[in-house]
């Protein structure tokens, strides 16, 4: 799975923290770090303006799972960089890893991220250890996107797609994001 002497965490990949499919995401980080006591990174959407902000969620959820709070490293200790989507996210999370030396992410979250994350981060120099968890969102906005934004981030212009970045501008400026 992790190559000897690779230093690697765990990319917990979830920007919906109150979906069932969230919760299926932090079990299985959950017992991922459990088994190879990685710390889990989390790069969650800040900005959203969720009640409570993604990360934080996330953290008590993977708290309240077993995972010791020293474990769970939100962005907010690794990067002042913003993150809203999973394009921000994959920059964000390449960029922190380079700075601290990780080669390997473990990467939780449904096939359709996981395939638009690795798209995203194949030229990035690091080793992408996927582990899939079921597609249960099956709200017919978030798939389609994600089946958009995957050959985007294929070609390259993921992240500079102009709808995408119209998208994530209105999405800082909303009280809530619609579920």
């Amino acid at each position: 799975m992790i190559p000897p002497g690779a230093r690697a965490v765990i990319w917990l990949l979830c920007t919906y923290p109150e979906t069932d499919e969230a919760d299926v995401r932090v079990q299985a980080a959950a017992r991922l770090q459990r088994e190879l006591g990685l710390p889990i990174w989390i790069f969650g959407s800040r900005s959203a303006q969720y009640p409570i902000p993604v990360e934080q969620t996330l953290r008590d959820k993977l708290v309240a799972s077993g995972v010791p709070a020293d474990a769970v490293v939100c962005s907010a200790r690794l990067t002042t960089a913003v993150t809203l989507d999973t394009s921000q996210e994959a920059v964000n999370v390449a960029t922190t890893a380079r700075e601290r030396g990780i080669d390997a992410l473990v990467c939780v979250s449904n096939r359709l991220q996981l395939v638009q994350a690795r798209a995203l981060l194949r030229r990035a120099g690091l080793r992408l250890i996927l582990v899939p968890t079921p597609l249960r969102d099956r709200r017919w906005w978030y798939v389609t996107f994600r089946l958009v934004l995957i050959p985007l981030a294929m070609l390259g212009i993921g992240h500079r797609f102009p709808p995408l970045v119209l998208l994530r501008r209105a999405r800082a400026r909303l009280a809530s994001w619609p579920i």
